[in-house]
């Protein structure tokens, strides 16, 4: 019977340290982290965009055109 316990008690022991490595670990969390920030940057970026284009509607055309106007006056 001691056996016996003493074998649950070391089968109980290893998934504790197996469940514990599970959830500690933190590989790939970094890159997790990195994208997700990109992705939220580039849709507050968007949403930045579509404001602008909303209350300032031709901020965009006349601005490429501006660009476009000094662009070909140096060639």
């Amino acid at each position: 019977m001691k056996k016996f316990v003493n074998n649950l008690k070391q089968k109980a022991l290893a998934a504790k340290t197996s469940v514990t490595n599970f959830v500690q670990d933190v590989k790939g969390d970094l890159a997790t982290n990195t994208i997700g920030a990109i992705i939220v940057a580039v849709v507050i970026i968007g949403l930045l965009v579509v404001a602008v284009n909303a209350f300032f509607p031709t901020f965009f055309t006349d601005m490429f055109e501006g660009m476009k106007t000094r662009l070909n006056g140096h060639w």
